[in-house]
């Protein structure tokens, strides 16, 4: 038996099953430790899978092998070794390595200008904000930029497509 708790994925559950039925499906397997149904999180509405938990590992690999293709109120079970969420840390470290090679070490992330500018020179020369004292935008006709969005001209949306909003 190894350490810490092997999860079982269950997959495919009808809305309507309930922790009970669930735990009456693997217990015949072994010691079920927890059950974790899981919901949606603003709505609380079932979203469809499970989370079995047990302790022993043999005795898992066994209630997955036993209720592999099972049917559940009128629905097939797929049934696996539910894999971690997050990624480990060593692909998360090299992610991040990545991440910072590609910026050149800048902050703004991959992008080749850094973060997006609040003002830039104009013809002119003059330095030319985006954004009006406001909040609303200060560029293009019509009025229509985005507070939140600087690079958004007013006017028509697509410059290919002509025309306005």
């Amino acid at each position: 038996m190894a350490k810490g708790l092997f999860k079982i994925y269950i997959g495919n559950l009808d809305y309507k099953v309930t922790e009970f039925a669930v735990r009456r499906l693997f217990e015949s397997y072994g010691e079920i430790e927890d059950i974790a149904m899981a919901k949606d999180k603003e709505t609380g509405k079932p979203r469809g899978f499970a989370i079995v938990m047990m302790r022993n590992h043999d005795q898992a690999r066994t209630a997955i092998e036993g209720v592999q293709g099972r049917r559940l109120m009128g629905r097939a079970l797929v049934v696996n070794e539910a894999i971690p969420k997050k990624k480990n840390k060593a692909a998360a470290a090299a992610a991040a390595a990545s991440a910072a090679a590609g910026a050149g070490g800048r902050p703004g992330g991959g992008r080749p200008g850094g973060s997006r500018p609040v003002s830039s020179r104009g013809a002119s020369g003059s330095a030319r904000s985006f954004r009006s004292s406001d909040g609303g935008g200060s560029r293009g006709a019509g009025g229509g930029s985005s507070s939140r969005n600087p690079r958004r001209a007013g006017g028509s949306r697509n410059p290919r497509r002509g025309g306005s909003r």
